[in-house]
């Protein structure tokens, strides 16, 4: 284990927090190591704003910032104890305290203990095959010995001064690494979670020192990274309300901090006995040791705040240069609970951080008195049960209501099952547009249009149900379904293609322009439509259509006029539509029979086209024999062909 102590003794200078009616008032604690310390001697604080973090301030003062605090408004700077006393005065400082520095020291307990048969780390994990498969997990330490055959270290950072490498100078990082991660090879150990994603954050130098400041860097850079778990077995016997700030912003955001409860002499609970800092705070999931009987061991720190407990008496792990070191202490317990924690959350990847925590405790195994205990916790550390495949069944009597505005609410009965339903997975057009965590219903708006809605339950091993499918069709005030055009407009407005007006109507009988026919077929064909500079005079690169426009020039689909314009703003004809339709897809069918119209003849530019997507049924004529090439093509027709075209390409 890991030990805060005080190098110069325990300095701290707080400011009350008062509301600004009343004067602000200040306490100075002083241990009797520190009564005669010199007032121009530089010491290490951090200092906690308010708000804005203020380094113009602290170089006023002569202070030198070793680093940011970002997540608590904090920095860690060097100051002399005259100007942090001066400092602390300042109404933008919320509160200033030395930076403790760390100590490593190691347990040994009576040879009798030596001898036990101490269970393998395997025999935890029995019934388990989970890994830690992609779990990120992050040891706040000494280091690791990354050069080490039975570990694979995925990345880290040193926030040791003048020690970039975060590879391990001491070998208790890399102990307590191998007891979570020691590779599954042929060689050495096998540790509990051998595939989690393994981070050395060094914290702590060759001789265990280092300060609070190093952690609170440590922990945020975590959390900044995306780690899932960090372990951090070390301890300190001061409290730090900048630490506790750090750790309860961490566990916030979902970082499971791991910490041991500290190393005693004594073997009955008292306050001189009690859990360390920071397990002692409510974020931090407090571990304490059992022996190979699962008894209390003397040195395991004890209190209400132990949550869980672990083997941690002769505990056999890596070391450093390949080798591997039996130790004792809650600092071997400790990586024991990370470890696990790594298997559950890889077990059940759907529970919330309080969810997972819960759970975990409740599956602990009780030892000691009845419940949770100052000795024990909740109890022995479980390993999770065996996954449960079965699916669960799928959400029924799935129903819809329309609303103004687009608004769509979907409502369901619930899955029973087994295994606990803790969620439900909604698609719309076989895109997952919500994760829902509880309820039965749900709110979605959305623009006129058909949608296909699906719903499957996900249990708590993260199971999908089948998918349960209800049609929703959203519509233009001017478009009923009994229109001839109404199904593809709908298509094309669920395919975002084409939309409406914002009086929400659609105007289909509307003819439409060159630049809005070009900007819809762009749209199929995913093109770059971000505006951009084109070769046609009359197109300026803020034309709502210059991309799309530019686009399909450059690939030959369009072209402009023999005067080198291209008219976007003109009427598009049917010839016209039909010409870029065949230049921009290749259908499916190839039919090469000719149909017959009498205003289409076979020098007509686009005879050929007319000819493929008539047969086709994409584009037919009238029912008098006539095909009508120079027609404006309405908003209607631009979809019905667009439509189909999209549906019979390859």
């Amino acid at each position: 284990m890991l030990n805060f102590t005080s190098k110069f003794g325990a300095f701290f200078i707080s400011a009350s927090l008062l509301t600004t009616s009343f004067p602000v008032q200040h306490t100075y604690a002083f241990e009797s190591s520190s009564m005669n310390q010199q007032e121009d001697i530089t010491n290490s604080y951090i200092v906690v704003f308010h708000s804005r973090i203020d380094e113009d301030l602290i170089k006023q003062f002569g202070g030198t910032i070793s680093s940011k605090l970002q997540s608590i408004n904090a920095l860690s700077v060097s100051l002399t104890k005259n100007a942090a006393l001066e400092l602390v005065q300042y109404p933008t400082v919320k509160f200033i305290e030395q930076d403790k520095q760390v100590v490593m020291e190691e347990q040994r307990i009576d040879p009798k203990i030596y001898e036990l048969n101490y269970p393998k780390p395997e025999e935890l994990r029995t019934d388990s095959y989970y890994t830690g498969k992609e779990i990120k997990v992050g040891i706040l330490d000494t280091g690791i010995d990354t050069a080490h055959v039975d570990l694979s270290v995925s990345g880290g950072i040193s926030f040791v001064p003048g020690q970039p490498s975060y590879n391990d100078d001491n070998g208790h990082g890399t102990h307590v690494a191998g007891i979570i991660a020691a590779q599954n090879n042929d060689i050495g150990i096998q540790g509990l979670a051998p595939n989690v994603q393994l981070y050395s954050i060094k914290v702590l130098d060759e001789e265990g020192l280092g300060q609070y400041s190093q952690i609170i860097d440590g922990i945020e850079w975590a959390t900044q990274q995306g780690l899932d778990i960090v372990n951090l077995s070390l301890t300190g016997k001061e409290s730090s309300y900048a630490l506790k700030l750090a750790v309860d912003e961490a566990y916030k955001k979902g970082l499971y901090i791991i910490a041991a409860s500290g190393n005693h002499s004594n073997n009955t609970f008292s306050e001189d006995q009690s859990v360390y800092y920071p397990a002692k705070y409510e974020s931090v999931i407090a571990v304490g040791a059992v022996d190979p009987f699962n008894k209390h061991p003397k040195f395991s720190g004890s209190g209400p705040e132990l949550e869980l407990v672990a083997p941690g008496v002769d505990v056999y792990s890596t070391y450093m240069n390949n080798s591997y070191e039996t130790l004792t202490g809650t600092s071997m317990a400790t990586p024991y609970v990370t470890a696990i924690y790594a298997l559950y959350k890889e077990a059940y990847p759907f529970l919330t951080t309080a969810e997972l925590r819960n759970k975990i405790q409740q599956r602990a195994k009780d030892l000691g008195a009845v419940g949770r205990d100052v000795n024990f916790g909740f109890g022995l550390i479980q390993a999770p049960e065996l996954p449960d495949t079965t699916p669960p069944t799928k959400p029924e009597n799935v129903s819809y209501k329309l609303s103004s505005n687009g608004k769509v609410t979907l409502m369901w009965t619930a899955s029973y099952d087994k295994s606990p339903i803790i969620g439900y997975n909604v698609y719309r057009n076989g895109e997952k547009v919500k994760n829902l965590l509880y309820g039965f219903q749900l709110n979605d708006t959305v623009k006129p249009g058909l949608y296909k809605y699906e719903l499957s339950a996900v249990d708590e091993f993260g199971n999908e149900s089948q998918k349960s499918v209800i049609e929703v069709k959203v519509l233009f005030s001017d478009v009923p379904t009994s229109k001839w055009y109404s199904e593809y407009v709908y298509d094309l407005n669920a395919r975002n293609i084409v939309g409406g007006y914002p009086d929400g109507r659609f105007y289909p009988e509307k003819q439409i322009l060159r630049g809005e026919a070009i900007t819809m077929i762009g749209r199929a064909l995913k093109l770059d439509g971000s505006l951009k500079a084109t070769d046609f005079p009359d197109v300026t690169e803020t034309y709502f259509a210059s991309g799309y426009i530019a686009e399909m020039a450059r690939n030959k689909q369009v072209t402009g006029y023999p005067d080198g314009s291209f008219k976007p703003n003109h009427t598009i004809t049917r010839a016209e539509v039909v010409t870029l339709l065949n230049r921009a897809f290749a259908l499916k069918t190839q039919d090469t029979s000719t149909k017959i119209f009498s205003d289409v003849t076979t020098n007509l530019y686009a005879y050929e086209a007319i000819q493929k997507f008539a047969t086709a049924s994409i584009a037919n004529g009238y029912e008098d024999g006539t095909f009508h090439p120079n027609k404006p093509v309405t908003r209607a027709e631009m979809t019905v062909f667009l439509s189909k075209t999209i549906k019979e390409s390859n």
